[in-house]
């Protein structure tokens, strides 16, 4: 009897060492499972953006931050944590999703572990200044979204990032959305107008 009641017990206990206690970078999916993980179980507000996110369709304006890395490394360096910092007031008050990316060099498991790695280094440094761990969500692409064509760690140096998106964004999704970058510099400016090329007459 005392066997039969110590095997139930740890029955129990075993039960309560769930999946919520696996790494974050644990994958027991496919790589497209691995990226969406955790996102089922949150609520409507995440869904277009999640999906928008998951299609590379990010509306710029929807993105607070991009946050860039080194190769094969996660952690925020220090030239990256201005940006964290300027976002924070804006950050505090939505509910953000914090996406990682990488290069397509390496197998798509790893890059999918390196990816969630970066998008959980943002958020902690984002959680140290005050946001709500609450009102974020992670997401891991990995190389997904990757410049296949990049030849070297130079070339492949913008698909190694997080973004940090709001989550509440509620303009526009569409297919000519950016592909998860932020605004470049000057964007927004209209170009100057200029007059059509008169059409060459035959002779």
């Amino acid at each position: 009897m005392k066997r039969l009641s110590l095997l139930l017990s740890l029955s129990a206990l075993l039960v309560g060492c769930g999946p919520s206690r696996l790494p974050s970078d644990f994958s027991s999916g496919s790589s497209s499972d691995a990226g969406t993980r955790g996102m089922n179980d949150r609520g409507h507000e995440y869904d277009n953006m999640a999906q928008a996110i998951r299609d590379g369709v990010v509306p710029a304006e929807a993105i607070l931050a991009t946050i860039y890395f080194d190769f094969d490394r996660y952690t925020v360096e220090a030239k990256e944590r201005p940006k964290l910092d300027a976002i924070a007031p804006r950050a505090k008050a939505t509910k953000i999703i914090i996406a990682g990316y990488t290069d397509h060099f390496g197998t798509d498991e790893y890059n999918l572990g390196l990816s969630d790695r970066r998008a959980q280094s943002a958020r902690d440094y984002l959680v140290k200044l005050g946001c709500n761990q609450g009102s974020t969500e992670v997401m891991a692409i990995g190389s997904q979204q990757a410049d296949k064509s990049a030849g070297g760690r130079q070339s492949g140096a913008k698909d190694r990032k997080a973004i940090i998106v709001d989550a509440n964004y509620r303009g526009p999704i569409t297919s000519g959305a950016s592909k998860a970058s932020a605004p470049a510099a000057g964007a927004g400016k209209s170009a100057p107008s200029s007059a059509p090329a008169p059409v060459p007459t035959a002779l």
